[in-house]
């Protein structure tokens, strides 16, 4: 019983370390994001996509549900902040 009960204590000290502990350095940096999702299909095929906003990075993901293997599959990552900044830049043919 006295096995028990020390092993509860030891469980119980290393869970007051873990929560009282700071947050690590990523976690106290970013911002918490928000997300917005949208379906879609990809121009010329069939294919549906969902993409997900994230309105504090400013980044966009696609993705596609694969019924084969029943998990999402990524299809592409952009940066909305870049895409921006290129849109006053001219381009050469």
């Amino acid at each position: 019983m006295r096995i028990l009960l020390a092993a509860n204590i030891a469980a119980l000290g290393a869970l007051a370390i873990v929560e009282l502990s700071a947050p690590a350095l990523a976690q106290a940096v970013r911002a918490r994001s928000t997300y917005t999702a949208a379906a879609g299909r990809i121009a010329g095929t069939e294919t549906h996509v969902v993409y997900v906003v994230d309105e504090t990075t400013q980044e966009v993901l696609a993705v596609q549900w694969d019924p084969q293997v029943k998990q999402l599959k990524g299809l592409g990552f952009r940066s909305l902040a870049v895409d921006a900044a290129d849109v006053g830049r001219p381009r050469s043919n």
